[in-house]
């Protein structure tokens, strides 16, 4: 356990972070040094294979600030999961604001939202509250973010799949064969996804537009640059 210089028996809390944005770290480093000496950033990393490694053979930091939307677009349950499994506290520290991320990530067990918009106060007092084992969110708007119920919609893992292929204008005659299912069960898994909506946040969608428009929206799904290939005659 590391000390502050000076504090007697005050704790040092031990912060690491997953994050790809190097300047705004830095920035955080110097605030926490100068107003808040009680809290030291000791390891970051782009993603959280990297986090991992750097810190084998180290203590384990107290708390994990993790951001929602890295560059090797890794689940965002699964790297809350895995940073959990060390035995560190997880806050959700982005500018993400789509609900179904951050219910994400709420629901495998970390313990607040910080936007990067918010007042550097904010976070040091989410990390104090955290290393707690106490539940922080840092503002209005993220506490709107949390307890929106378009973040509670639970999509499958296949209706997900039929999303993002239409969503990237793909035929349907072209997706069937590619996830090597029949038309009409692309269309059951498209019409339980507008029933999962219409179940969980009461609203109804309009169709097929209105439900890529809404799964985009709330971070159900990405449209990104590639596509996987064709597996079709």
């Amino acid at each position: 356990m590391e000390r502050c210089a000076g504090d007697g028996d005050d704790r040092v809390i031990r912060v690491a972070a997953v994050d790809d944005h190097p300047i705004l770290l830095g920035g955080i480093a110097a605030h926490f040094a100068s107003h808040a000496p009680g809290i030291r950033l000791v390891a970051t990393a782009e993603n959280v294979d990297l986090l991992l490694a750097a810190l084998s053979g180290h203590p384990t930091p107290s708390v994990v600030l993790l951001d929602l939307r890295l560059r090797d677009d890794s689940d965002v349950a699964s790297n809350v999961r895995r940073l959990r499994a060390t035995g560190s506290r997880v806050l959700v520290f982005t500018a993400e604001q789509r609900p179904a991320l951050v219910r994400r990530a709420l629901d495998e067990g970390a313990l607040g939202l910080v936007l990067k918009e918010d007042p550097e106060e904010r976070l040091v007092e989410a990390i104090r509250t955290v290393d707690s084992g106490e539940i922080y969110v840092s503002s209005r708007l993220a506490h709107s973010i949390v307890t929106d119920p378009r973040g509670e919609v639970r999509l499958s893992a296949r209706q997900l799949e039929v999303l993002q292929l239409i969503a990237r204008g793909l035929p349907y005659a072209d997706i069937a064969r590619m996830l090597h299912i029949t038309e009409d069960t692309l269309h059951t898994h498209r019409k339980r996804a507008v029933e999962a909506y219409a179940k969980v946040a009461d609203e109804q969608v309009g169709g097929t537009g209105g439900l890529v428009y809404r799964a985009v929206a709330d971070g159900h799904i990405d449209i990104g640059p590639d596509l996987p290939e064709r597996n079709v005659p």
